[in-house]
This record gives C-alpha cells, sequence and structure tokens, in this order.
C-alpha cells in the first residue's frame, strides 16, 4: 500500500515539473535573427547608416528625402575592363543633398526617381565597369536612365541592358548614382484613309508638259530635218559676181 502511495506521488511530481516546460512558447523568428547578427555586423551597419539587412545584402532600400525606392543591391562578378572579375561594387547611403538634387534633374526631365545610391568599390582605377545592379520589381520595356553626379553635373551613362529586377550600367568611374524612370514615349500613326474618301478624293492629274521655247515640237523637228537648205539659185550667185567687177568696154582697150 505504502509503495502504491510512494508511485502516484512521484509521477504527480514529474507532471507538476514537466507542465510549465511544456507549456513554453518557442522563440520568433526575429529573436533569432536578432540573437544570430554580432556585433561586427551591428557596428558595421551603425557605420554605414544602414539597417542590418541592406548592410548584410549590400543594398540600399530606403532613402532620405524619397518616399519609396525600387530596393537596389549589388552582388558581385563585375566585368572590368572587358574581362570577368570577383570584384563586388557596394551600395552605399547617399547624402540628403545628392537625393534633393537628384529628384531636381528627374523633375526637369518629367522622371521619377526610383533609387539614389553611392558605389565604391576596393578597385580604383578602371576604364570601364560593366556592373549588373539587382532592382526588386524591375521590369524589361521600362525607361529607365542612369545618371551619376561630376562635379554637380548629372551625367547620362549607358545602361547596357533592363531585365527582370536587373540593370545593368556601363561605368567609367565610381560615385553617386541616380536611377530614373522617364515616360515612354509612343508614336501615333496616321489613320489610314478609308475606302469612301479615298473615292471622293480627285486623284492628282499630273500637269500638261509645256513645249519649251527653245526645244521644237516632235512635228516640227520632222518638217525641219525633211525640208531642204535654202541657198541663193546659181544665176543670182552668177549675176552678183558679175555685178561686183564690170568687164572693160571694147573702145577702151584699143
Amino acid at each position: 500500500m505504502k509503495l502504491k502511495k510512494l508511485s502516484v506521488f512521484t509521477l504527480a511530481s514529474v507532471m507538476a515539473f514537466s507542465m510549465p516546460v511544456m507549456a513554453a512558447t518557442s522563440p520568433t523568428a526575429e529573436a533569432v535573427v536578432a540573437s544570430s547578427v554580432t556585433a561586427a555586423v551591428a557596428d558595421g551597419a551603425a557605420a554605414e547608416n544602414k539597417t542590418v539587412g541592406e548592410y548584410m545584402n549590400n543594398a540600399v532600400t530606403e532613402v532620405p528625402g524619397l518616399d519609396s525606392v525600387l530596393p537596389l543591391g549589388q552582388g558581385g562578378h563585375v566585368i572590368i575592363n572587358g574581362a570577368p572579375s570577383n570584384q563586388t561594387f557596394s551600395v552605399l547611403k547617399p547624402v540628403r543633398q545628392e537625393v534633393d538634387s537628384a529628384k531636381k534633374h528627374a523633375a526637369s526631365l518629367n522622371g521619377t526617381v526610383l533609387n539614389v545610391a553611392k558605389i565604391s568599390a576596393s578597385i580604383r582605377n578602371f576604364n570601364s565597369a560593366k556592373v549588373n545592379f539587382y532592382m526588386k520589381g524591375m521590369k524589361a520595356g521600362r525607361n529607365v536612365k542612369v545618371y551619376q553626379l561630376v562635379d554637380g553635373v548629372w551625367v547620362e551613362l549607358t545602361v547596357s541592358e533592363i531585365r527582370e529586377d536587373h540593370v545593368v550600367v556601363n561605368m567609367t568611374s565610381l560615385g553617386t548614382l541616380a536611377f530614373v524612370e522617364l515616360p515612354v514615349v509612343t508614336t501615333i500613326p496616321a489613320p489610314a484613309a478609308s475606302a469612301n474618301t479615298a473615292a471622293q478624293m480627285p486623284s492628282a492629274a499630273a500637269p500638261a508638259a509645256v513645249p519649251s521655247a527653245t526645244t521644237p515640237s516632235a512635228a516640227s523637228a520632222v518638217t525641219s530635218s525633211s525640208a531642204p537648205e535654202l541657198t541663193a539659185p546659181a544665176e543670182t550667185a552668177v549675176s552678183t559676181q558679175s555685178q561686183a567687177s564690170p568687164a572693160p568696154s571694147v573702145s577702151s582697150a584699143q
């Protein structure tokens, strides 16, 4: 009997201690991510004025002075001077003055700023760099221009490709870039004339040819070619010659 009571007491004790453990909730995903961020990562993000996500993904998703942007990032493999490389271009936050300047430039073009970022890299001297930027939400066919701020002036760069979530830009130096979307210009073709309209419209007749004053007509040309050349009669020529040199009289010869 005592053994039975002891077993019941032991089982109750185990259940009492185990129930709180069973009721405990698992940690949230945010807590796990936060606990995995090292102090070095947190310090690096703070130094670049970025969120931890922006810092870890080499991206800019929030820009001072812009209500909304297309996220901009760069994943490496930049083509330097025509050759593939492992080079990555860092995408950094711009200063507010550069953003305001980009907005003013876009407004002058009737465009919209999609993002502004300062591009940096460990490599400094290069003639050309083909940079594949990741822009979440980009679609092929959109009229997007990329400008670089050079000595206070926005200079247009060559955009070699626009495809799903990507914009490929040719750069010759590092600096601040502005991605601007411009309106798509469409050409409206002239409406074709209907059959009724074409039937009512008189056809343009070719003007009658006016013969030139110096060019004889075909009939005149034939008449002129068949008419003989007019020359003085032989008798007239002889009489003229005799009148010019009269023969001496017989009496004077004697």
